[in-house]
């Protein structure tokens, strides 16, 4: 997104508010929120929440959305009906974040202040890169996945969808995480993650 747009966030939370600021620090104008649970009306950020996405669909606003919503699963699934609906997710890197040239970046995802994407890594659709993030070198993030603030992967470590990486928590180079996972604050991840499973612990142990 090199042109400034209007864009309205998908989420009027405190992840919302995080990623208009993004948006917000790249040129955009954010001229509204979209949210499901919050009354229209509410101001945030000091715009206003418009409505839920009935509103999205019956208003059609000729606005990009961002995906302000931190929970992976509903991430997904709300990224889903308003392509379906039509529209465009937007993807946006902070200008305080290096991402690679030789990275990619799915749509919808967010690159927050500070993070850094090396070479070749492959970022899918809706990820969160949260603050502070380090994303080593071949790796691959599957959608909707997050890496959390201060989080470390090293080179070639593979993320499966809608997994977290919690905060400060590293990841040893050539591990890899599955599906659905994941992984508490301050961990060290060493070997491999089955899918599904939620993990903490120096190193990890599995939790359930």
């Amino acid at each position: 997104m090199a042109l400034a747009s209007k864009v309205l966030v998908y989420g009027a939370s405190g992840h919302g508010k995080v990623v208009a600021e993004v948006a917000r620090a790249l040129g955009h104008e954010v001229v509204g929120f979209i949210d499901d649970g919050v009354a229209p009306g509410t101001r945030v950020l000091g715009v206003a929440v418009d409505g839920d996405f009935a509103w999205l669909v019956r208003a059609r606003p000729d606005a990009v959305i961002a995906l302000g919503v931190g929970a992976n699963a509903t991430r997904l699934v709300l990224a889903g009906r308003v392509v379906g609906a039509g529209f465009t997710l937007g993807t946006f890197v902070h200008p305080r974040a290096w991402v690679s040239p030789s990275a990619t970046l799915g749509a919808g995802t967010v690159v927050m202040a500070n993070a850094v994407v090396n070479a070749d890594t492959i970022v899918g659709e809706g990820v969160i890169l949260n603050t502070g993030a380090i994303v080593e070198h071949d790796c691959t993030l599957g959608r909707f996945a997050h890496v959390s603030p201060n989080a470390a992967l090293g080179g070639g470590v593979t993320v499966g969808e809608c997994s977290q990486v919690g905060l400060g928590a590293s990841v040893r180079p050539l591990a890899r995480i599955g599906r659905d996972c994941v992984v508490g604050a301050g961990s060290v991840v060493l070997d491999e993650v089955p899918d599904g499973a939620v993990v903490a612990g120096v190193p990890t142990r599995l939790l359930r």
